[in-house]
């Protein structure tokens, strides 16, 4: 956008598009600077150190005043502009707004960059991680949960928080905040291990299941990976095994799984339909369960 510099970022979907978005600068930084830590001989030439630089110079400019940060450009705007939206379709369009998704995203990427690159604006860095914590902390619902605006919703949302409190090394010991969201998670649990939103929870502003006690995979699998993120493995790790058997149980004859209730939104009033997220999130809870968590004695799979 031509009041924001663009040098650095990534776009949404190619470079010629040019709309450069925080939280897919913060996650191509998160994967290129995985490949740094790879062998050349599996991963080929590794990127110029400076492009990392420019990354970060593009993300700290974004953060706003209370910590947030927006999605294609600094806020810059009051909220009650927002009274003026005449538009019936999209709610909270019309200034820009911060969102959970974007924060936890950055300060990963940031946290990342900061273990490989400890001496380049080093302070900053420190300062900008501290007021995105902040943030997340502040933003909290009553429940436990977050708002998710990328994502059907409350369960979306509250996945990326808790992976970012983790990423800076905060635990369920010592943050309240986890503890809070880890209950909301155990307590939105569904007998058969997994978790089922509705999309009216984007439109109600409220946790909404689905009809008839459903699971959704796709809901499952950013569930189990909250819980994974809060430590859940060492204290009672029997909602983990649950929800990864009904995701192993749920793979198709064809190696894919099913395709379900959508869980992409936008702008709180649309549905995205992301057609990868039915493979790509339970293969990612997944890896995370075999990584992270013990497995127990019995066979996890159907018989």
């Amino acid at each position: 956008m031509y009041r924001v510099n663009s040098k650095g970022g990534w776009p949404l979907s190619e470079q010629d598009q040019g709309w450069q978005v925080s939280d897919c600068t913060a996650e191509a930084l998160k994967a290129l600077l995985l490949l740094l830590q790879m062998s050349p001989e599996i991963v080929g030439e590794k990127i110029e150190t400076n492009r990392l630089y420019e990354a970060v110079d593009f993300l700290l400019p974004y953060q706003s005043k209370n910590g947030g940060f927006a999605i294609w450009e600094p806020t810059t705007s009051p909220k009650w502009l927002e009274l003026l939206n005449a538009s019936e379709l999209f709610r909270n369009a019309l200034v820009k707004h911060e969102y959970v998704e974007c924060v936890s995203s950055i300060v990963q990427a940031l946290v990342m960059f900061q273990y490989l690159y400890p001496e380049y604006r080093n302070k900053e860095i420190k300062t900008s991680l501290a007021r995105a914590i902040q943030f997340i902390e502040n933003t909290q619902g009553p429940d436990g949960s977050w708002y998710g605006y990328w994502g059907v919703c409350y369960t979306y949302a509250t996945w990326f928080a808790l992976t970012a409190l983790a990423s800076v090394g905060l635990t369920y010991s010592t943050s309240q905040t986890i503890r809070k969201a880890t209950k909301f998670l155990l307590a939105t649990q569904l007998d058969s291990g997994g978790w089922g939103e509705s999309h009216l929870s984007c439109y109600n502003v409220k946790y909404t299941p689905l009809e008839g006690d459903r699971s959704n995979i796709v809901q499952t699998s950013w569930a189990l990976m909250a819980l994974i993120h809060t430590g859940q493995a060492k204290r009672v790790p029997a909602p983990l095994h649950k929800a990864a058997k009904l995701i192993v149980n749920s793979q198709m004859e064809k190696g894919d799984f099913p395709q379900q209730e959508i869980t992409g939104s936008s702008m709180g009033t649309l549905n995205l339909h992301y057609a990868s997220f039915k493979n790509t999130f339970p293969l990612m809870a997944l890896a995370e369960y075999r990584k992270f968590v013990i497995l127990p004695s019995q066979n996890i799979s159907s018989s």
